[in-house]
């Protein structure tokens, strides 16, 4: 098992957790908007209101955080671009995509409770994806410490 493989694992097993934990806290706060007494249209047409229910955040949450790992594990495959990038990328998605919830059928209350999942699942992607860049940075300063005392070692032996 070369590096790469351990390094994608790691990052798929970060970015599960934390795509559970935004799904988690997206399922609290539509709760928390539901008992409150929101009421999450996305559209009315002729057939009635069209509602957003909790498993379409549930699901949202969960299919974008998983293109966006995806897009973290090939990056880091290929080395381009960096994890940073992509935390930046992340971040500015999560705020751009909540234009999408200015279009739909409801009150403000709950348009901006809308967004603020977005925003959720945009700082649970940033944080992941630096918990991944802190600890290959760490392995990598471990490397360098390792190598660094043998060569120390090495040298001492050799005098």
């Amino acid at each position: 098992m070369n590096t790469s493989t351990v390094g994608a694992r790691r990052l798929l097993g970060l970015g599960a957790i934390a795509a559970i934990g935004a799904a988690s806290v997206n399922a609290a706060i539509y709760g928390i908007g539901r008992a409150a007494g929101l009421s999450f249209v996305a559209s009315t047409t002729a057939a009635g209101p069209q509602h957003i229910l909790l498993q379409h955040v549930v699901s949202f949450t969960l299919m974008t955080f998983g293109v966006g790992l995806v897009a973290a594990v090939i990056a880091d495959k290929i080395r381009r671009p960096n994890l940073r990038a992509l935390q930046t990328v992340g971040a500015v998605v999560a705020v751009v995509s909540v234009v999408m919830d200015l279009s739909i059928d409801s009150t403000v209350a709950a348009k901006t409770t809308l967004a603020l999942m977005h925003l959720v699942v945009g700082a649970a992607y940033v944080a992941a994806l630096e918990i991944a860049r802190t600890a290959r940075a760490a392995r990598r300063n471990d490397a360098a410490t390792a190598r660094a005392n043998h060569a120390a070692s090495v040298s001492r032996v050799a005098a």
